[in-house]
């Protein structure tokens, strides 16, 4: 149930994340949204100051070896790869940009804007 509540939240995020959408309202400016939009992220950024996490994105592990082989009879000749060990790898992630994303979404909302 509580996916249900999030998915109009995320569907604006998705699109704007691909560039194909855009808040209008009729008779505004672009200078009106571009403000708007401001007074909305700078209110959420004051809400949700970022929140830097750590996180893995490769989880690392035994890459293991190869041998490959080429020629035939007499001139056959292999190669061989030794296996070896990965190290996971981190990243760093800001943990509060979907809560500042869904607050300027919502402020946006409020003022009057749609997302198209």
């Amino acid at each position: 149930m509580r996916s249900a509540h999030l998915t109009p939240l995320l569907l604006p995020l998705l699109l704007g994340l691909f560039g194909c959408a855009q808040w209008e309202r009729p008779g505004a400016t672009p200078q009106l949204r571009d403000a708007t939009l401001a007074h909305c992220e700078a209110a959420a950024y004051n809400r949700a100051r970022p929140e830097n996490i750590r996180v893995m994105t490769d989880p690392g592990g035994w890459v293991p070896g190869s041998r490959e082989c080429r020629g035939e009879g007499e001139r056959r000749r292999c190669t061989e790869t030794q296996g070896y060990w990965r190290s996971p790898r981190y990243d760093t992630r800001d943990g509060n940009a979907p809560v500042r994303d869904a607050m300027v979404s919502d402020c946006m909302r409020r003022d009057g804007w749609v997302l198209r």
